[in-house]
């Protein structure tokens, strides 16, 4: 006879708490976002939409959907824009929007620097400076 030690139901009652802080962490960051970006994952999270139904909504592929919902919660997840945001007076209002969009919205290096009118290399010390706080900091 097969031997049953936890029932899945009772596991996902541990896990809950942890999904939820996840959730309502989400949330709060999708407004850091813009565009498409916000509402696919205000869609994904809030409603509950599947990729498939994304992909019907927008027009796009659905595969397409689903691997840029994941570049999108993989950038939330990176604790390293929090952390900066925990150490804001060590960061300029500058240096902040270059965060933000690097960390959060994804664009490059080179797009935030022509777009801010930084050097391509003060740029790139922002985001150095932000990745050794945070790795400082989780040690």
């Amino acid at each position: 006879m097969r031997r049953l030690s936890k029932q899945p139901a009772e596991r996902d009652l541990r896990r809950a708490p942890l999904h939820r802080d996840g959730a309502d962490l989400l949330k709060r960051q999708t407004d850091l976002l813009a565009g498409l970006d916000r509402t696919l994952l205000t869609l994904y999270v809030q409603a509950g939409c599947n990729c498939h139904q994304l992909g019907r909504l927008t027009g796009m592929n659905r595969s397409s959907v689903g691997r840029r919902i994941q570049r999108i919660l993989r950038r939330l997840s990176d604790r390293t824009y929090l952390a900066c945001l925990e150490s804001r007076d060590r960061f300029s209002d500058v240096e902040m929007d270059v965060l933000r969009d690097h960390l959060i919205r994804g664009l490059s290096l080179a797009r935030i620097a022509r777009d801010s009118g930084l050097c391509y290399y003060r740029v790139r010390a922002i985001v150095e400076k932000a990745r050794d706080l945070s790795s400082g900091s989780g040690s």
